[in-house]
């Protein structure tokens, strides 16, 4: 079983050096990203330098061990909201404008094996070909584009430019009611958020084409842009990324997440934390995880007021709301990730097939279901990674509050 990015895994190509020496992620055996040849060169947002790299794990350890110390901190403190009507109801989910789903469908699908290459996978393509398969069968969409790295035709290769021009292309002409699909499986990667003012953790989130090495990768801001920033008003875009570090990676308000029960929080109440975790531990992270935690007690010292941050319609400082209204959005966006931005996505053999973890589970849960909510197709893929010894954990992020209730639909 491997990771999808790096060496082994869908994630885990190191996205540039953060504060003070701290990598963003790792994947299977490290691919490394440098902030690139000064940082912008050949288009906004682009990170180069990406290479293979056997990487000793001390830095990813070390901020494996933060990012699992701190959301344990936002655990203890109940930030994690399990009222999910409650939580509906009192952010005015039943105002916002849903897609009736009566429009056009139009669908995308990047597959990319990274073939012959030191960052070569193994279930990518398969992960298209089976989610392909449901979402036309089962949903009715038949007017798709598929970017693949075993196509002949190089307009069809998920190269960087290729990319950026099929999510243009899926949101061209949209409508309000229309409902779009985009399905990514590769690798993913962080790197240090240049804005440094976004990000839950200070890093972006991206996606690794195939020619990675010399157009660089795809960052989550670039991904907003051309895939979420161009929709009107009720219309639909469900989006799944099979791929490592993908939590948040279309930076949109709200994640939900099954770890036992499902629970929703607002993303900006964790940004919030992880920026005062940050100053508190320092730039470069190291040491185990006890004492991280201990030094993490100063979170709680009363400075930060969480009662304004999380809490009842009434008890939002402006601050934050301005934050989230940042995030929001008014397209009906959901979005499905295989795993949380600091944790790594399987490429794996299941029943002797090559094949994601999330896409794998996804496939099963909903064609063996006609009818399903949110929360039970959330919950059912946790089930079923947790059989196959998955440790990842499958988010939901959202533009709006979900009605969990709510049959899936598309």
């Amino acid at each position: 079983m491997f990771n999808r990015g790096g060496m082994p895994g869908r994630g885990g190509m190191f996205g540039g050096m953060g504060r003070g020496g701290m990598f963003g992620g790792m994947g299977r055996g490290g691919m490394q990203g440098g902030m690139g040849r000064g940082g912008m060169m050949g288009g906004r947002g682009r990170r180069y330098n990406v290479h293979m790299n056997r990487w000793n794990g001390q830095n990813f350890n070390s901020n494996q061990n933060f990012h699992f110390a701190v959301e344990q901190k936002i655990k203890e403190k109940n930030l994690w909201n399990r009222d999910l009507d409650g939580f509906y109801r009192s952010r005015g989910g039943d105002q916002f404008v849903r897609s009736t789903l009566t429009g056009n469908k139009k669908a995308l699908f990047i597959g990319i094996n990274y073939t012959g290459t030191q960052a070569e996978l193994k279930g990518c393509i398969n992960d298209v070909r089976n989610i392909s398969q449901l979402v036309c069968q089962k949903y009715g969409f038949q007017n798709c584009l598929y970017l693949t790295d075993e196509q002949q035709d190089q307009d069809k290769k998920p190269t960087y430019n290729n990319i950026i021009e099929a999510m243009k292309w899926l949101v061209q002409g949209a409508q309000p009611n229309d409902s779009l699909f985009f399905h990514y499986s590769g690798h993913g990667g962080t790197c240090r958020d240049e804005n440094d003012s976004d990000e839950i953790d200070s890093f972006d989130e991206t996606i690794i084409p195939l020619d990675y090495q010399t157009a660089g990768q795809i960052v989550d801001d670039v991904i907003y842009e051309n895939l979420v920033q161009p929709l009107p008003q009720g219309c639909r875009l469900t989006a799944v990324f099979d791929s490592c570090h993908s939590g948040t990676v279309l930076d949109l308000p709200y994640t939900y997440q099954c770890d036992g029960n499902v629970e929703v929080i607002e993303n900006d109440v964790r940004k919030e934390i992880f920026k005062k975790a940050l100053g508190i531990v320092g730039s470069f992270i190291q040491g185990d995880q006890a004492a991280i935690a201990s030094s993490l007690l100063g979170l709680f010292d009363g400075s930060i007021d969480f009662s304004q941050l999380f809490g009842g319609k009434n008890n939002s400082s402006q601050a934050n709301q301005n934050a989230v209204n940042k995030r929001k959005h008014n397209a009906d966006v959901i979005q499905f990730s295989g795993c949380m931005d600091n944790q790594t996505s399987a490429d794996a053999k299941i029943n002797n097939v090559s094949t994601g973890a999330m896409s794998y589970a996804l496939v099963t849960v909903l064609g063996q279901n006609q009818n399903i909510s949110y929360t039970q197709l959330l919950t059912q893929i946790r089930q079923i990674m947790k059989q196959k010894n998955f440790r990842q954990i499958p988010q939901l992020s959202t533009s709006h509050p979900m009605n969990m209730n709510e049959s899936f639909n598309m």
